[in-house]
């Protein structure tokens, strides 16, 4: 027989606070994943999510990339507020280096989303899960 102290068997309680569309979107997951409850979803969400640690060192050549490119835009913009004049090479410059930042993040949010969890196989992992906790 399994017996909980009593630290065990106390809840905790953790608040979150949603605006009216993540609200919507928890309530639309909750159902698609047909557990009973916000609360059992988002635990289990939890339980089923991947950790996923960068270093430091990984993000180094990303981070000073970066870098560069901020100081070249904040050049500009000195030279702009010293001259009064900004010219089309500097705006395209400028066009060009914003694009390279989109373009960098697009590419980390679509490795990002490779690790997001579908209702369809929501399911799956959270049994998986709870077969570990048992464990």
């Amino acid at each position: 027989m399994n017996v909980k102290s009593d630290d065990e068997r106390k809840s905790k309680v953790l608040k979150v606070r949603l605006n009216d569309k993540e609200f919507a979107k928890l309530k639309q997951y909750t159902e698609e994943s047909g557990l009973r409850s916000m609360s059992e979803y988002i635990f289990n969400s939890i339980l089923a999510t991947p950790i996923i640690e960068l270093t430091d060192e990984e993000l180094a050549p990303e981070k000073a990339r970066f870098k560069e490119i901020a100081d070249r835009i904040n050049s500009i913009a000195i030279q702009v507020n010293q001259t009064g004049n900004i010219y089309p090479e500097d705006m395209q410059e400028i066009r060009q280096l914003v694009e390279e930042i989109s373009a960098r993040l697009a590419e980390y949010q679509a490795k990002l989303e490779r690790f997001a969890v579908t209702p369809q196989t929501f399911r799956a992992i959270v049994d998986k899960a709870h077969e570990d906790v048992k464990k």
